[in-house]
Order: structure tokens, then C-alpha cells, then sequence
């Protein structure tokens, strides 16, 4: 039989070492109790201590070393460091940002053309104020004392916005320089005749939307210094394809004029107008205004000053010349027999054209407007260049070969102008200057003579054309000082006669 007291005996030993163990931990848990209550107690005191040792150095201006937006404000009050940091920004405006458009190609941008601003500016100077009195007071108090040794370097970051639309603007303009022109297909003649169709090439448009995601991203970490950001680009299709031009490799009709390359702003001004009717695609039944093609004359589309007609008489104005563009588009335009929806002679005769074979465009008065009355496309082409201007229409030649039209100018009256014109100018008294011939009165018409085989078939009448009478003018110089001299020069003027604008020259410049 088993022995009963031994095994009540071991029972025993094994309750009282479970019981000295259970003594053990409760006076290890009292201890541990008693040490966290001492940490709780010491860190209670630190954190008062160094709270009051804040408050008493609180004097309400910024620790020295904090900088807003690289900007120091070290020892400023709120108020003060907002003065600040504003005038700083303010003579900020050369910074520059540079948009990447591809590894070989970026533009510029000024930073404040893009309606930059500084936003929240007063949240960021509390952020400055609160550094270094807020929060963890150990933290905080290290930080103070770093200030108290001149250790202290931290930078609070502005926040900056942008206006959108101006910045859209700004990014459109500048973005021209940088950026791929899509180039259209065209119909190219060479010396000997041959006709062939150079394809289209596609160009970069600048996605402005997604450039100003980019910017923002930027603003978001900025330090206010230059930068460079990725522009966003989309593809420019070509508005006119190779394949549009399949059916128009034929010459419907041409026409040149020449024009003095001395003549500078007149001769710019035929030069761009005749640029800005290049490479036009007609569909069959569409219009086109030769005025809306060229327009605005203004020196941001490449035109400057010259001599126009304005009645009998003529002056300077900005795009003086590019009647010459409409002209020998109009001339043209007859062989290859579009209809023609508006056209208006010159007031005066011109030099490069025969009477009623001209057209005149001025502002919205006056425009040149044609029509595609064909079953195909047609592509207008302009050259010009070395005082030659041309204009090549080509479509597909339905007509018959053997059929030929021909325009015929016709002077159905003629008076001549008779006199001297004398108009006053800009120029410093003493000056007379010529300014244009005599051009006559003149009645004219234009016949479309059509003959097939040799033998005429038709003649009809296209259109008639009035032009009125200018003597020969002469500009004469009113600039001067002295108004009472300008005023004596404009009367004498006044009177058309070329002694008495001689005698009030000589008694202002000499005296007698």
C-alpha cells in the first residue's frame, strides 16, 4: 500500500514554495509600484519646472534662429515678422521657374507672372511664434535653450498659391519658344513643274491643366528659390493632311505682284499678311475672309507702319501694304474661278494692279471673301520673299484643257488730277517730304473673256470700279517745341499754297 503521510507531506512543501513565490512577485509589484510613482513624480516636477522656466522667458517674440521662408525673424513679434516676411516677398521677382519640356528644351517663367502669392501667411509667423514655446515642454525647453546659445536653425515653410488663370496665360505665352510647331501637308511645285504633296508632321501643344498640377506640387515643399518643373505636353495634329491633299495637286490659277523690299514697314506688312494666308485648305462650299486670315494688324502679329489710301488722300497706319496680299490674292482667285462673295476696289488706283483687278481691305469696311464652288478641296499657297509675291491655288482640274480665260481691264473715263496736296506730319519744321503721284479720276470695268480651242465663247462683265482724283502730295513738318510754331505751320498748311508754307518755314527756323 502506498505510504499516505509521504505524499501529504510533499502536497505540503509544494504549497509553501507557491506561496513564497506569490510574496515574492506582490512585494516585486509594490516596489515597481513605488519606482513608477517616483518616475511620475520626478517627471511631473521636470515638466513644471521646465513649464514655468517657458512661461518666465515667454516674452511673446520669436526664438532667434527661426526663419519663415528663409526669411529671418528672430526676435520679432507676430505683427512684426509679418511686415516682415511681406516686404521681403514683395521685392522677390526675379525668381525664376524653368519648364522642362523635353531634354533638349525648356522655357522660363517669372515666378510672380504666374499670379504666385503667399497663402495663409499669418498661420505660418504663428507656426514661428508657437516653435519652442508649445508642445512637449522638454522638447521645447531644449529648443529655448539652443535659441539662448545661437544653436537654433529652423525654417518655418510659406504656403503659396497661384491664380490660375493668370498662370495659364503666362504659360501659353511663354511656352511658344519651346515647343514644336505641327507643320501641314502642302502642294510644293518645283522648277520644273512637278507637283508633289510634302506630308504633314504633328506638333506639342502645352496641356496647361496638368502643367499647373505640377506647379502646385511644387509649391507645396517650395523654399522660395528657383526651380525647375516638368511641363506637360499633348500632341498638335497638322490641320491639314496629306491625305486631305490628295485631290488638290493641280494648279487652278496664280497670280504675282512685286514690292519694293526697301520700303520696310510695306514691305513686312505684305510679307506677314502673305504668311497669315498660307496654307489654306478650302472644303467644297466653305468660305474665307482674307481679312479674318491677317488680321489684327498689330506689331504682336507682325505688322508695322506704313502708307495706306484713306479717301484722296494718304496716311500712315499700322498694316499699310497688305491691300498688295489681297490683290494678288484676288487675281488668283479669278483663274481659278472661285466664287467671289465680296470684293471692294481701292479708293485711288494702285501700282501693281490694273483698274477693277485690284482689292482692297480695311478693317471691317472692306474685305476680300471667296468661296470654294468646286466638287473638291482647294489649298491655297502663298510665296513671298525678295520683293515677289505669289499665289498658287490648286484643286482638281475638271475643266477642259482646251478652254482658256483670260481678264481683260477696261478705262471707261479718265480725268486727271490737277494741283498740288500738301498734308503736315510728325517732322521737325523744314521738312517737305513727297509722299505719292498724282493718281486721275478713273471709271473701269473687268471683262472674264473666255475662248475654247481659240475661238471666244463667252465675255461678261465681273466688276466696275470707281476711283477717285489726288493731286500729288507732299508731307510737311509740324514738329516743334514751341506750339505756337506748330500752330503757325498747320495754318499755313491750311492754305495749299507752297510760298506761304515756305515763308511761315523761314520766319520759324530764321527768324525773317
Amino acid at each position: 500500500m502506498p505510504d499516505k503521510t509521504k505524499g501529504y507531506k510533499m502536497q505540503q512543501k509544494k504549497r509553501k514554495r507557491r506561496s513564497r513565490r506569490i510574496r515574492r512577485l506582490q512585494r516585486d509589484i509594490y516596489l515597481l509600484g513605488i519606482v513608477l510613482l517616483l518616475i511620475l513624480i520626478i517627471m511631473g516636477v521636470v515638466q513644471l519646472v521646465t513649464k514655468s522656466y517657458i512661461h518666465r522667458h515667454d516674452d511673446g517674440k520669436i526664438l532667434s534662429g527661426i526663419t519663415v521662408g528663409g526669411v529671418d525673424v528672430s526676435g520679432q513679434t507676430k505683427d512684426e515678422a509679418v511686415q516682415t516676411v511681406q516686404g521681403v516677398i514683395s521685392q522677390e521677382n526675379n525668381v525664376i521657374f524653368t519648364f522642362k519640356v523635353a531634354d533638349d528644351r525648356a522655357f522660363d517663367v517669372e515666378a510672380n507672372t504666374l499670379g504666385l502669392q503667399v497663402s495663409k501667411l499669418e498661420d505660418s509667423v504663428q507656426q514661428a511664434v508657437d516653435y519652442g514655446r508649445r508642445g512637449n515642454a522638454l522638447k521645447a525647453y531644449k529648443i529655448m535653450k539652443n535659441a539662448k546659445r545661437g544653436k537654433l536653425t529652423h525654417d518655418i515653410l510659406l504656403q503659396y498659391k497661384i491664380d490660375e488663370n493668370t498662370a495659364k496665360k503666362a504659360l501659353e505665352t511663354a511656352a511658344v519658344s519651346a515647343l514644336n510647331e505641327p507643320q501641314n501637308a502642302c502642294v510644293t511645285q518645283d522648277a520644273l513643274g512637278n507637283v508633289s504633296i510634302e506630308k504633314e508632321k504633328s506638333g506639342e501643344v502645352l496641356n496647361t491643366n496638368k502643367t499647373i498640377e505640377n506647379i502646385k506640387k511644387l509649391l507645396k515643399a517650395w523654399d522660395g528659390k528657383n526651380a525647375t518643373i516638368q511641363a506637360k505636353v499633348d500632341e498638335d495634329k497638322a490641320k491639314v493632311t496629306a491625305e486631305e491633299l490628295k485631290d488638290a495637286t493641280d494648279l487652278l490659277g496664280s497670280s504675282t505682284t512685286y514690292y519694293d523690299v526697301n520700303d520696310s514697314g510695306r514691305a513686312q506688312n505684305v510679307e506677314s499678311g502673305a504668311k497669315h494666308l498660307n496654307d489654306i485648305l478650302l472644303q467644297p462650299g466653305e468660305e474665307q475672309s482674307a481679312d479674318e486670315a491677317m488680321r489684327p494688324y498689330t506689331e504682336e502679329n507682325g505688322y508695322a507702319k506704313a502708307a495706306s489710301f484713306s479717301g484722296n488722300t494718304v496716311e500712315q497706319t499700322m498694316g499699310g501694304g497688305i491691300c498688295q496680299v489681297s490683290t494678288t490674292l484676288y487675281q488668283a482667285l479669278l483663274y481659278a474661278e472661285l466664287d467671289i462673295v465680296e470684293r471692294h476696289q481701292h479708293s485711288m488706283l494702285v501700282s501693281y494692279a490694273e483698274p477693277s483687278m485690284d482689292a482692297a481691305i480695311a478693317d471691317d469696311v472692306m474685305d476680300l471673301v471667296f468661296k470654294n464652288n468646286q466638287e473638291y478641296p482647294v489649298y491655297i499657297e502663298a510665296i513671298v520673299g525678295g520683293g515677289s509675291l505669289t499665289f498658287n491655288i490648286y484643286g482638281k482640274e475638271t475643266r477642259d484643257p482646251n478652254r482658256t480665260v483670260t481678264y481683260v481691264s477696261e478705262t471707261l473715263s479718265s480725268e486727271q488730277a490737277t494741283g498740288t496736296n500738301y498734308v503736315a506730319s510728325d517732322d521737325p519744321i523744314g521738312y517737305i517730304n513727297y509722299v505719292s503721284a498724282a493718281h486721275p479720276k478713273i471709271s473701269a470695268q473687268l471683262w472674264k473673256v473666255v475662248t475654247e480651242n481659240g475661238t471666244e465663247v463667252s465675255r461678261e462683265v465681273v466688276n466696275h470700279s470707281e476711283y477717285v482724283s489726288s493731286p500729288e502730295t507732299y508731307s510737311v513738318g509740324t514738329a516743334s517745341d514751341d506750339a505756337n510754331a506748330t500752330a503757325k505751320m498747320q495754318q499755313a498748311i491750311g492754305t495749299q499754297d507752297l510760298a506761304t508754307i515756305n515763308a511761315a518755314i523761314q520766319e520759324i527756323i530764321y527768324g525773317y
